[in-house]
């Protein structure tokens, strides 16, 4: 009898890694998405609104939530307060404290950091042009996630599930 109840618990217990997994597929792609909606937001302000850099990232923030809006809203103060460091070293500083927790990989984090060395120095027009690469290009990423999404949290589940099995016909 309590081989039969640990056979179940384990299958459970495997079955929820691979929800869990697919709830972060799942996580990963919202915060893509909320990522490609500040550079929108980003990219209006700066154009219809005329605003310098750090007004822009504030206004920004407040048409976000969560950590993109506390990233924004201490990029701006960071630009505000301090003079001497170069924007780069405050976006990379910025991504490191307030979006290690979100379900990005290396890379697209990577890319936000590097947000600061394309913007802040340029003109108002090549600003715009650089919010445009980078909306492009997180598209791409997003297009490139959703395709393989569904498969991906099917394979995730099925795994989870069928692991649990083996693992308790291994122990059984």
């Amino acid at each position: 009898m309590l081989k039969l109840v640990g056979a179940v618990l384990i299958i459970f217990a495997s079955a929820g890694l691979g929800y869990l997994k697919s709830k972060e597929l799942m996580l990963h792609e919202k915060n893509l998405e909320e990522f490609l909606q500040v550079i929108l937001c980003l990219k209006g302000e700066i154009r219809c609104g005329n605003s310098s850099l750090s007004d822009a990232l504030r206004d920004t923030a407040c048409r976000c939530r969560g950590r993109y809006e506390e990233f924004l809203e201490r990029v701006a103060a960071c630009i505000e307060a301090n003079t001497e460091e170069k924007l780069s070293i405050i976006f990379q500083n910025c991504t490191e404290n307030y979006l290690t927790d979100l379900k990005l990989d290396e890379d697209e984090r990577r890319k936000i950091s590097l947000l600061g060395e394309k913007l802040g120095y340029l003109d108002r027009e090549m600003q715009i042009r650089q919010l445009e690469l980078y909306e492009t290009d997180f598209l791409y990423l997003l297009q490139n996630l959703r395709k393989d999404k569904e498969e991906k949290k099917k394979i995730y589940r099925s795994l989870g599930v069928m692991g649990g099995i083996l693992l308790a016909i291994l122990f059984w």
